[in-house]
């Protein structure tokens, strides 16, 4: 059995936390440690010793595995194509990445920033960042402030516009790997598509991606499968709900968006997702 199918984290959504040795967890996931960049190996160990974003991701990557098979026994004519595979596995892996900082911050505002994403059920979103150090870090606030401002960050922003930066960093840190899948960088900065995220508009209007990718020339199911997975993981881990509840959850994330709500192939994708993870 693949190692990846037996951690008790996939099914326990964060009540317990399993460490993970990332150099293994990327050969579970057929994706050659060797060939990635020690920068980037150093980030996900980061997110793994301070957050749980990387349990996230693995949670994830099985719920992927659980659809391909699905499709392979019960509508091979849907069944993912090994490239889109690759793309959502890593895209994954991948899209949290972000949330260790921008492209040039040093080990230690990797932490600093990462400390900040780690904390989690942040109800007010349009609270200032300034509130949050304080509400949160009483003891330091103004350090912290201080550390954020030389950034080059405004501690006056929301922090939803806070959280909203870790897709273009995620960008940022990708792309300048170059033996990371190019198809899968595109999934990683686009995973927060529905709430209207859209990195360097590196979605067109139409749906082709503005940037070279590889294969992986448009914003199509294997993207938007990444998406709906981490809507799924947030509804069961943070939010505490049963598959059915988060099944609805995900259906209205959609539905409130705009320019994706009557997408076929999200629609379609959620259908299934429903009856493969039941």
């Amino acid at each position: 059995m693949d190692p990846i199918e037996r951690r008790p984290s996939s099914e326990t959504y964060g009540q317990e936390k399993t460490d993970i040795d990332i150099r293994q967890f990327l050969r579970e996931i057929g994706i050659d440690p060797e060939r990635v960049a020690i920068h980037i190996i150093e980030r996900l160990q980061l997110l793994e010793e301070r957050t749980k974003f990387i349990g996230d991701s693995e949670r994830s990557i099985l719920h992927a595995k659980q659809i391909f098979a699905y499709y392979k026994h019960n509508a091979p004519e849907k069944s993912f194509s090994d490239i889109e595979k690759r793309t959502v596995i890593a895209g994954a892996l991948f899209a949290d990445i972000g949330k260790s900082g921008p492209a040039n911050a040093s080990p230690e505002e990797q932490k600093f920033i990462a400390d900040m994403f780690a904390v989690e059920n942040v109800m007010n979103e349009k609270m200032p960042v300034r509130k949050f150090f304080e509400e949160h870090f009483s003891a330091d606030a103004a350090e912290r402030i201080e550390k954020f401002q030389a950034m080059g960050l405004d501690p006056a922003m929301t922090m939803r516009e806070f959280w909203n930066k870790h897709s273009p960093w995620t960008l940022e840190i990708l792309r300048s790997e170059r033996r990371i899948p190019s198809e899968a960088i595109a999934a990683a900065a686009a995973h927060h598509a529905l709430e209207n995220v859209n990195p360097e508009d590196i979605i067109g209007n139409d749906e082709r991606f503005t940037q070279y990718f590889g294969e992986n020339a448009a914003f199509d199911r294997a993207e938007k499968l990444v998406i709906l997975l981490d809507k799924y993981d947030a509804a069961r881990r943070r939010g505490g709900k049963n598959h059915a509840e988060a099944i609805e959850i995900v259906r209205k994330i959609l539905g409130r968006n705009s320019r994706y709500a009557a997408d076929r192939e999200f629609r379609e994708l959620i259908e299934d997702m429903e009856r493969a993870l039941g």
